[in-house]
C-alpha cells in the first residue's frame, strides 16, 4: 500500500495549495512482481522443454541429436540463465527503488509535519499580535512550496534514471531475445526440421520419423509460449505509469 500522509499535512497542503508528488511506490513493485512472474513463467516453460529434449532420445539417436543435446545445454547455461537472472536482478533492484521512494517520501513527510504544526501556530499567534505573525506564514509556505519541488524533481530523476534506465530498458532489450524464439530456434536447426516440417533427419542409428516431427512441433509451441510471455511482460513495461 502507498504511503500516506498524515491528516495535518493533508489539510496544510490543501490549505496553501501545494500538491503531493504522484509517484506510487507501489506501482514500482508491481512492476518488480511482473519481472519475477515473467521469469517463472519462462524458467518453467524451459524445463519443459528440457524435457521434449530428453524425450527425443527414445524416437532419435545419431550425430544430430548428441549435437543438439551439447548446444541445449550450452545455451541453457548461457542465454536462459541469463535471462532468468536478469528479471531478478531488475526484480530486486525495483524493490530497492520503491523503498528509496518510501524514504524520499518520508524525510519530506517529516519536515511537512514540522512545517504544518509551526503554521498552525503562527495562525494562533496572529490573532493575538494583530497579524505580525502572518509575515512567518509566508515564509513557511515558501518553504513547503520548495520542499515540494525538490521532492519531486528528486522523484522523477531517481524514476527515469535508477528505474527507467538503469532497469527497465536494459531488461527489455533482454525479454527481445525471448519474443525472437531464443534458444529453441536453434534446437530445431539442429533437429532438421523447418517451420514447415521439411529438411534433413541426419544421420542418426535410430528415428522414428513421426515422433520426431512431434517433439519438433512441441519444441515450436515451446517458442511460442517464450514469446507470448515476453509480449505480455513487454506490454505492462511500456504501458507503465508509476502515478
Amino acid at each position: 500500500m502507498a504511503i500516506e500522509l498524515p491528516g495535518e499535512v493533508v489539510s496544510f497542503l490543501q490549505f496553501i495549495g501545494v500538491n503531493w508528488p504522484n509517484v506510487n511506490e507501489d506501482k514500482v513493485r508491481e512492476m518488480a512482481s511482473h519481472v519475477r512472474d515473467f521469469a517463472t513463467k519462462v524458467d518453467s516453460t524451459h524445463q519443459a522443454s528440457t524435457t521434449t529434449v530428453q524425450q527425443l532420445g527414445a524416437s532419435y539417436q545419431g550425430a544430430s541429436y548428441e549435437a543438439l543435446i551439447a548446444t541445449w545445454a550450452h545455451l541453457s547455461s548461457s542465454h536462459m540463465a541469463d535471462l532468468v537472472d536478469a528479471c531478478h536482478t531488475v526484480a530486486t533492484a525495483l524493490d530497492a527503488a520503491a523503498d528509496v521512494i518510501v524514504g524520499m517520501k518520508g524525510q519530506a513527510i517529516a519536515e511537512l509535519v514540522a512545517l504544518a504544526a509551526s503554521f498552525v501556530a503562527d495562525q494562533a499567534a496572529a490573532l493575538v499580535t494583530f497579524g505580525l505573525a502572518e509575515a512567518a506564514e509566508v515564509l513557511i509556505v515558501e518553504a513547503a512550496e520548495k520542499l515540494m519541488d525538490f521532492l519531486e524533481q528528486q522523484l522523477e530523476q531517481y524514476v527515469i534514471g535508477q528505474v527507467i534506465e538503469a532497469a527497465i530498458q536494459p531488461l527489455i532489450e533482454v525479454v527481445a531475445k525471448a519474443v525472437d524464439g531464443l534458444a529453441y530456434q536453434g534446437a530445431e536447426q539442429i533437429l532438421g526440421v523447418s517451420g514447415a516440417g521439411g529438411g534433413p533427419s541426419g544421420t542418426g542409428f535410430l528415428i522414428d520419423p513421426q515422433a520426431l516431427m512431434d517433439h519438433a512441433q512441441t519444441m515450436r509451441d515451446h517458442a511460442e509460449a517464450v514469446a507470448s510471455h515476453a509480449a505480455d511482460l513487454q506490454a505492462k513495461l511500456t504501458g507503465v505509469d508509476f502515478t
